[in-house]
């Protein structure tokens, strides 16, 4: 005579927590979300969990350690694929932006490893500053403009990163105080300002024509990091006059 099949194991939610490592708690969250259903309940009324919660819990575990939210997991336990698609488009934009910004650190660690291998002197607060503007400006940026701008770094060295460091803020505070006084772009002491300015630029892009245009649109879209240096968006095109007058030109 064949054995009816065994009943599966129903647990009570202190049990499954204990197995899952979860706590209770988080139980009764992923329940009042939807992502959680008691198999039955008990006659006292206790919540019973049976094999199937105990696989949804492993779901909903490693959908959270891979980064998504306990709504962005409710849509893709739902198996909705047009709603799944749109959650997985999202989480790819974020860890695209957050690689980005681990890019742009680890060029600024890498290049300070460089500076001390070289026996020169790691001035920490120029690093700070360094890595702080790079949080500031969000630019998006292929590998080998990276590896372009890295290469520029390094043939600078220390003494000219140090003077470009210096010669911005002095730059950016006298043009601001031209444009205040309303001395036209073409005046010859502002003239001399947008040499200065073309040549630093250059020195930081090599006149590289994407790497101009990137860092114009970044400012442009980001006003916070315009802000953060002093700058407005007026004073481009304030500049851009004043080399034109000199017979330069950005080129972008």
């Amino acid at each position: 005579m064949t054995k009816p099949p065994a009943k599966p194991e129903l647990l009570r939610i202190g049990r499954i927590a204990a197995r899952t490592g979860m706590s209770a708690k988080a139980l009764r969250l992923y329940e009042q979300r939807g992502l959680l259903k008691p198999t039955a309940h008990s006659a006292s009324g206790y919540r019973l969990y049976g094999p199937e919660a105990l696989q949804r819990l492993m779901q909903i575990a490693l959908l959270k350690r891979a980064g998504f939210s306990l709504a962005e997991i409710g849509l893709l336990l739902a198996r909705d694929a047009h709603k799944a698609a749109e959650v997985l488009t999202t989480r790819i934009t974020a860890l695209e932006h957050d690689l980005d910004v681990k890019s742009r650190a680890l060029d600024s660690l890498r290049l300070a490893a460089q500076r001390l291998g070289s026996a020169s002197t790691l001035n920490v607060d120029e690093l700070l500053e360094s890595i702080a503007m790079n949080e500031k400006l969000k630019v998006e940026l292929t590998e080998s403009e990276r590896a372009e701008l890295l290469k520029r770094s390094e043939q600078l060295g220390e003494a000219g990163m140090q003077e470009a460091q210096q010669a911005w803020p002095k730059l950016i505070a006298e043009v601001r105080a031209a444009m205040e006084a309303g001395t036209p772009p073409t005046d010859p002491k502002v003239v001399e300002l947008g040499r200065r300015w073309h040549a630093l630029v250059t020195a930081f892009t090599g006149g590289n024509p994407s790497l101009n245009r990137k860092l114009k649109d970044a400012y442009q879209q980001q006003p916070e990091a315009l802000a953060a240096r002093g700058m407005s968006p007026e004073m481009f095109p304030y500049v851009r006059e004043a080399m034109q007058a000199a017979g330069l030109k950005l080129q972008s």
